[in-house]
């Protein structure tokens, strides 16, 4: 309601009035029936204090329904029970006052987990380590708007290195042309190209070895290094200590197009192979797939340009629908750390699997399965939505929108007018 006397109008549903008469009393409100709502817990700290709160959200569905209202505290299982309303009266709403509230007619229920699904949840739990972590706890963050100033061993190093390769100078000031500014980026990028090389000539010079090992042990490093450095410490020193250096930073991205979280966390892969470091290695490679980094600011244009890398899962024979199925589903009890996955980007990372018609049916049995809760039931036809999408076969995704609009049949009665995908026109 945004009209009308809103104070009365939640008064009336916070002393538990039937629908029907408060739409009698308030005929002008408006009202959505038949939505799927989630309760979370949330545990968060403001300003020192602990701060819980429990937020309602409904599933939106064709791009309908969807609302959040959120409460102070944990719900009790009597708030929850059917019968009862869920109120929110903002009195400064944007961009006016409102009352909105959920009307649970029969109360919201947990289910457990079917033994075959709680089998991908722990499948995912034993491949992502639950007890290990990416960065360090003493991690830094850093990052082209939050750079840390390097140690005098670091900086050393790093001038040794860029005055035997002559590593041009690329300066930023007004006084210099666009001209002059191209000029001296195409001097850096080929320098760049062949600095390697000119590096490998010199690392076994015995200064160059003294100002690498100096600089490579020194713990003052921790969380101040760059990746040119890091580099020459997995090149010409120690992969294992290039893998410490790099988990102890966190790099934040600046912006959308800034893509050096994505190559921070592929250098962290690819080091922790090498080190065999597996638990390491996995849960840096589903960062990557989920795009799960933090950035100033992340335009939605910037999103297509990341690669998804799932082949390279499925090249080490880990079985990967039961790994992101496992990730992708919702429970409230999960172990600390468990890994939960991003729907949309699970699901183009699936549309690059070598197994298509399979995975297909698996999502469509689950969109179909009545002993698995509605909740995830939904995630995994949102997870079939987003996989369609990134098909390249036009036939094949209409094909494929026909056939879980039969699966949506076997949803719950209240869901299955809202779940059917309609055709665009």
């Amino acid at each position: 309601m945004e009209k009308g006397d809103l104070a009365a109008a939640a008064k009336l549903l916070r002393s538990g009035t039937t629908v029907d008469d408060f739409l009698r009393q308030f005929p002008a409100a408006k009202q959505e029936p038949g939505l799927l709502v989630v309760a979370t817990h949330e545990q968060d700290e403001y300003e020192g204090k602990s701060h819980s709160s429990t937020e309602y959200r409904s599933i939106p569905l064709n791009g309908r329904g969807d609302y959040t209202i959120s409460t102070d505290g944990h719900a009790s299982a009597s708030t929850l029970a059917s019968g009862k309303w869920i109120v929110e009266y903002e009195k400064r709403g944007y961009p006016k006052p409102y009352v909105e509230a959920f009307y649970f007619p029969e109360g919201l229920s947990r289910k457990p987990l079917a033994k075959s699904y709680a089998m991908w949840v722990q499948y995912a739990d034993c491949l992502v380590d639950t007890t290990a972590q990416i960065y360090l706890p003493a991690a830094k963050r850093t990052g082209v708007r939050m750079p840390q100033k390097e140690t005098a061993s670091q900086a050393a190093l790093l001038q040794f290195v860029h005055q035997q390769t002559k590593r041009p100078v690329v300066e930023y000031n007004d006084n210099i042309s666009e001209e002059e500014q191209k000029a001296q980026w195409r001097a850096y990028r080929e320098w760049d190209s062949l600095r390697l090389q000119k590096v490998d000539a010199i690392a076994q010079t015995p200064r160059f070895r003294e100002l690498l090992v100096k600089a490579a042990t020194d713990d003052a490093a921790l969380g101040t290094t760059s990746d040119e450095f890091e580099e020459y410490v997995a090149r010409y020193y120690s992969p294992a200590r290039a893998l410490l250096l790099k988990r102890s930073r966190r790099v934040v991205g600046g912006c959308s197009q800034d893509d050096s979280p994505r190559l921070h966390a592929l250098g962290i892969a690819q080091l922790s192979a090498e080190a065999v470091n597996w638990e390491t290695f996995l849960r840096a490679h589903l960062d990557i797939m989920n795009d799960r980094f933090e950035r100033m600011s992340d335009g939605s244009y910037a999103w297509e340009k990341r690669q998804t890398y799932l082949r390279e899962l499925e090249e080490l024979d880990i079985n990967v629908p039961d790994l992101l199925l496992g990730i992708i589903l919702r429970i409230d009890n999960p172990s600390k750390n468990h890994y939960f996955g991003a729907v949309n980007r699970i699901g183009r990372a699936l549309a690059e699997t070598e197994q298509p018609r399979e995975l297909e049916q698996r999502l469509l049995s689950t969109v179909e399965d009545s002993n698995l809760d509605a909740f995830n039931r939904l995630l995994a036809y949102y997870l079939f939505l987003n996989y369609n999408q990134y098909l390249t076969d036009k036939t094949q995704q209409r094909q494929n929108i026909a056939t879980l609009n039969q699966s949506v049949q076997k949803l719950p009665a209240y869901l299955v007018a809202r779940a059917t995908v309609r055709e665009e026109k």
